[in-house]
């Protein structure tokens, strides 16, 4: 964080940017140097008012979202990234804004991203494209993985009304209609 502050002004403040966009009450972020431990430094955040909270007094999932910001506004970020729930620690209000960050992403920066989920909120952003998602199910002691957009389509075919599926994908896999369900 104190290299990227340090490094280049613009990606940090693009950086911000990023963070105030995603975080929405905390407008500004600094690394001041840490009296108390020489050569290290404190993460330190800002408000629209101004008003201070130390990295100890921000939520799990403020301080995830900064990981990431950090590794995408690197001056050579990574081809391919890998996330585990990205939601995790992140209000259901606010994974919306996260999951719209990653999608710009892998459309602006070209970076494919990889992501795992138990999160029905997270499965929804993938209605318009089903075939993007994965599905994880165990049979006869082995792993087997399906794609959701054949799934729908072999479920669509069988039946005389196809399912409307875009509203609530979350929700079919929820209840077990696209599988990955655990035993």
């Amino acid at each position: 964080m104190f290299a990227l502050s340090q490094g280049s002004r613009n990606r940090f403040r693009k950086l911000e940017d990023d963070f105030a966009n995603c975080v929405g009450n905390l407008t500004s972020i600094a690394t001041p140097v840490d009296p108390e431990k020489s050569g290290q430094f404190k993460l330190r955040f800002f408000d629209k008012n101004d008003i201070g909270y130390w990295a100890e007094e921000v939520s799990e999932g403020v301080l995830y979202f900064l990981a990431l910001l950090c590794i995408v506004h690197q001056p050579d970020p990574p081809k391919l990234l890998l996330l585990e729930e990205p939601e995790k620690g992140i209000h259901p209000r606010r994974i919306k804004e996260v999951m719209d960050f990653i999608f710009e992403l892998a459309r602006l920066r070209g970076i494919q991203i990889i992501l795992t989920s138990h999160s029905p909120y997270v499965v929804d952003y993938f209605a318009d494209i089903p075939e993007c998602i994965s599905v994880f199910d165990r049979e006869n002691g082995e792993t087997i993985i399906r794609n959701a957009g054949d799934i729908i389509e072999e479920t669509n075919a069988k039946l005389e009304k196809p399912i409307r599926y875009s509203d609530t994908l979350g929700e079919h896999w929820v209840s077990g209609f696209l599988g990955g369900v655990p035993l």
